[in-house]
């Protein structure tokens, strides 16, 4: 499933950018991420916590930084997580760039090509767009609070 998404952060491109490679920090502006760490040079773990629907999902798992590219704007990581309790789990591969002309006003475009295994896979993909377009809308306003200082 491939998501196409974008939000616009009321925040100087090198801000933003510096907060966005910052995966503990940028972490906690993620909505039901708890307990990201380090654990080599671009790799992370932690857990998301998250309900779609009626089901409550605990998904551990990890995040590299393949690529980082500051003067383009652009990044990419891989994330994979299990939820044990449901027996099921995603791969994604996330693009991100940063974007706009305005010295205080960026647009993050973000596209993530996941694959959902075992029970996540049953979920319909209209639950599952409708729940990251909120999740992404609910990281926009932590990201616009934290470089507020908010």
């Amino acid at each position: 499933m491939i998501f196409q998404q974008r939000c616009t952060v009321a925040a100087p491109r090198e801000a933003l950018w510096e907060l966005i490679m910052d995966v503990p920090q940028v972490a906690g502006c993620i909505p039901g991420v708890v307990g990201v760490e380090r654990v080599e040079d671009n790799a992370y773990r932690g857990v998301m916590n998250v309900s779609v629907g009626p089901i409550r999902l605990s998904l551990a798992g990890s995040v590299v930084i393949q690529r980082q590219d500051r003067e383009r704007w652009q990044a990419a990581m891989v994330s994979e997580a299990t939820d044990r309790k449901l027996g099921g789990g995603l791969k994604a591969v996330m693009e991100l760039s940063l974007e706009g002309e305005d010295p205080e006003q960026t647009e993050l475009a973000i596209t993530t090509n996941a694959t959902f295994l075992g029970k996540l896979g049953e979920f319909g993909q209209p639950i599952i767009r409708k729940k990251a377009d909120a999740i992404l809308q609910e990281f926009a306003r932590n990201l616009q609070a934290r470089l507020s200082g908010g």
